[in-house]
């Protein structure tokens, strides 16, 4: 990796915890809350952040590769290759969790991927603006 590749990552990383942060500890706390309530001892009250950083560093390495695959070099073309990809995942996650948290419905299935999405995409349009400010 290079250091244009180091940048993305770490960029795609913060855009990813910032972005999660404020959906799901800010804007829809309440309504998570409300769900993991539901679920009793399913969920941790307090999980651990080192997941959350494993998670969001290889989600930002998997977004660095499609990126990087694609040539991208500006926030709206980040956005754009990796689309696709980005929804595919967050419902085949969504899919999942309808296997294994019997609390799960349709609805909650919908806000997750919308969320996750938004903050997916918004964390590629940044590493693909980081990306672009590096000439090869």
């Amino acid at each position: 990796m290079n250091n244009k590749s180091i940048f993305a990552v770490v960029a795609g990383f913060a855009t990813l915890m910032l972005t999660g942060i404020s959906f799901y500890e800010v804007l829809l706390k309440s309504y998570f809350s409300k769900l993991m309530e539901s679920m009793g001892d399913c969920y941790l009250k307090e999980p651990p952040i080192l997941p959350f950083i494993v998670a969001h560093l290889c989600f930002a390495i998997i977004l660095l590769l499609i990126l990087r695959k694609n040539n991208v070099s500006t926030f709206m073309q980040g956005i754009q290759s990796s689309w696709i990809i980005v929804v595919l995942i967050m419902i085949w996650y969504e899919a999942w969790a309808f296997t294994y948290i019997p609390q799960m419905t349709v609805s909650i299935a919908l806000i997750d991927v919308l969320v996750n999405g938004t903050c997916s995409l918004l964390a590629a349009g940044v590493m693909g603006w980081v990306l672009g400010q590096y000439k090869n």
